[in-house]
């Protein structure tokens, strides 16, 4: 299990980026979901070793914007893995 995968997800939540995010448009919510990993990376970097197995958690944990930002900030490619 990736702890930081689950806890880049708990910070978007609670800094309240997640919060009506159902109602937003795709875009909006690519940005959204890009400009708070970004911040949540500056504080907690993270490997590219270790990237593999946050995107695995992303994925199998449903958090499919989330994944799909993460994997075009890392350079990961989903495939069929969504």
């Amino acid at each position: 299990m990736s702890e930081w995968a689950r806890r880049a997800h708990h910070y978007l939540n609670v800094t309240g980026r997640l919060r009506g995010f159902r109602e937003l448009s795709e875009g909006l919510k690519y940005e959204i979901v890009r400009e708070g990993l970004l911040e949540f990376m500056r504080e907690n970097p993270i490997s590219k070793e270790d990237a593999e197995e946050a995107l695995e958690w992303f994925l199998m944990n449903r958090k499919f914007h989330e994944a799909k930002v993460f994997a075009k900030m890392m350079g990961l490619k989903l495939g069929k893995r969504m």
